[in-house]
């Protein structure tokens, strides 16, 4: 394997029901931290801004799932296997995105297309693609 490390998993429930999954090599709950933040500021991804804009996030539940040790594929394949098992995660590029099987995902799926350009799901594919390779 190259590129070996250690990442934590997590599943982030929001207000409204619907679920994050995660991963993170980022101490404590730096990353927790790092998404209300981001809320907070209006730079989250749709759905999530969607949510603390309507609710906050007063109500989310943050939940580490495990720590792995393993390269960028099996951090992708563990999170990926989260995603599919779950009908409400709402993650964009790592699962149901992808497979587009059950009609709550694509009801999101179709709310996302119709609120962002193409040239904006590029950057955010862009901006994706240098976090996590």
């Amino acid at each position: 394997m190259s590129n070996v490390r250690t990442e934590r998993h997590y599943k982030l429930t929001l207000s409204d029901g619907s679920v994050y999954y995660g991963r993170t090599t980022l101490s404590g709950n730096k990353r927790y931290v790092n998404h209300r933040c981001n809320a907070k500021k209006g730079k989250h991804n749709k759905h999530i801004q969607e949510v603390y804009n309507k609710y906050g996030y007063g109500d989310w539940v943050w939940e580490w799932l495990g720590e792995e040790t393993g390269d960028l594929e099996h951090h992708r394949k563990i999170e990926f296997g989260y995603v599919q098992a779950d009908p409400k995660a709402i993650n964009l590029y790592n699962g149901r995105f992808a497979s587009g099987e059950n009609e709550y995902f694509k009801q999101k799926q179709q709310t996302i297309r119709d609120a962002h350009t193409p040239e904006e799901r590029e950057e955010y594919n862009r901006k994706y693609r240098e976090i996590y390779q």
